[in-house]
């Protein structure tokens, strides 16, 4: 059974473990892929190399000696096989292994890593001495990959059924005693948990502290499919509360690459939800690693945002509150909706990150017009003097999400 993972992370965990029963106590080996080099996102010209990675499972006997490993890494149409030879970085310095990858097609296309410790232990007792497997993760090979067509992720994940690693028995190698053990068992994938709370400025009411829901009720113009081409996702109803799509990114650096978007919903109390319109956690998918993420949020006609640090921590879950204070903001540049409360200024009508005479156009020529219009910055179904309004008053702002 495959598993497939979009490329791009937050409470993660991108392991995959194996295992035989054996005579012998088994050990857990982990498995994740690492992001180590993502060029030229934008173009059809870049490389996507990924690290694959192993470990022994924290509780597991460490450390061990690496008598040979199978990992199958199945990938997307998005993606090529690497022209020449797809691995480098095998663990430096380690001989005694006979190492491939192969390139496969069949049932999917896919690369097979092998590796085979023949030569471990063979010149007396731990000469050569092997490839050490600790519960820290450590690099086996890095694959590589030719990024055939854009888009907002990459699928690459490993087959769960072919990944497994042997450990020689006896932690000095001797090749008298290379009794080998076998671990399998399965992990979760790579699911991230992400909490975040953001106010938008055009339907927010200060009387009642919260957004408007007239897209949405009692007019249905908010669409079954998300507007936002990073992540066109199609949902079978939209709650009642819901005051508008958003769509939610993750960085791994203030400038870096998006590695991971999704279209979800924006509650009127500010709570970005999942698709019920209540769970105030959602899922993300990344491969860079146990690392922290910056959030980015944007809106089709608000000026998009990021947080001012990486909030989204491996091993724990707590909402990041964009409302209540400049600090939040990367730039520390929010608009002011009352006392004590932030949000994202109205007024990109087109999207292109500032608020500009091209916005202010927009606003007029779609005077009167009624539903889920760009133009309508304020979320109230029709396009209006009101509109027109934000789109002077905040003329010039620009968003201080830094480009990539």
């Amino acid at each position: 059974m495959l598993k497939k993972v979009s490329l791009l992370k937050m409470l993660l965990c991108i392991c995959i473990l194996t295992a035989y029963g054996s005579a012998v106590f088994a050990d857990d080996s982990e498995f994740r892929l690492v992001i180590s080099r993502n060029d030229n996102r934008n173009t059809n010209d870049g490389r996507l190399h990924v690290d694959v990675e192993m470990r022994i499972a924290p509780g597991s006997t460490s450390p061990r000696t690496l008598n040979s490993l199978t990992v199958d890494v199945t990938y997307g149409t998005e993606l090529t096989a690497f022209a020449t030879n797809p691995d480098s970085n095998w663990f430096a310095g380690t001989t005694g292994y006979d190492l491939s990858v192969n390139k496969l097609t069949s049932p999917v296309n896919y690369y097979r890593v092998l590796v085979t410790g023949n030569g471990i232990g063979k010149n007396g007792p731990g000469d050569p001495s092997g490839f050490t497997v600790t519960s820290s993760w450590q690099r086996v090979v890095t694959l590589r990959w030719n990024i055939a067509t854009v888009s907002p992720s990459y699928t690459v994940d490993f087959v769960t059924t072919t990944d497994c690693a042997a450990y020689f028995d006896n932690l000095n190698n001797n090749p008298q005693t290379d009794l080998t053990e076998w671990a399998t068992s399965t992990c979760s994938p790579a699911n991230l948990l992400v909490a975040a709370k953001i106010f938008l400025h055009g339907p927010y009411n200060t009387t009642s502290h919260n957004m408007t829901t007239a897209l949405r009720t009692p007019t249905d113009y908010v669409p079954l499919t998300s507007p936002y081409d990073w992540d066109k996702r199609t949902v079978g109803s939209i709650p009642s509360t819901i005051t508008d799509w958003v769509c939610v990114q993750l960085r791994s650096s203030a400038s870096g690459k998006v590695l991971s978007a999704k279209s979800i919903f924006l509650r009127n109390d500010g709570y970005i939800v999942a698709d019920d319109g209540t769970t105030q956690q959602f899922t993300m998918a990344s491969l860079e690693g146990e690392k922290d993420y910056y959030i980015v949020i944007r809106h089709r006609n608000h000026l998009a945002v990021m947080s001012n640090s990486t909030p989204l921590s491996a091993g724990s879950v707590s909402t990041y509150d964009f409302t209540d204070a400049l600090s939040k903001y990367y730039g520390s540049d929010a608009r002011l909706l009352e006392t004590g409360v932030y949000g994202m200024y109205a007024g990109d009508a087109d999207g292109n990150g500032t608020v500009d005479a091209n916005d202010r156009s927009a606003t007029w020529n779609d005077r009167n017009a009624v539903g889920y219009q760009n133009s309508d910055c304020g979320l109230d179904g029709t396009v209006d003097a009101n509109d027109r309004s934000i789109t002077w008053n905040l003329r010039n702002k620009f968003s201080n999400v830094p480009t990539n």
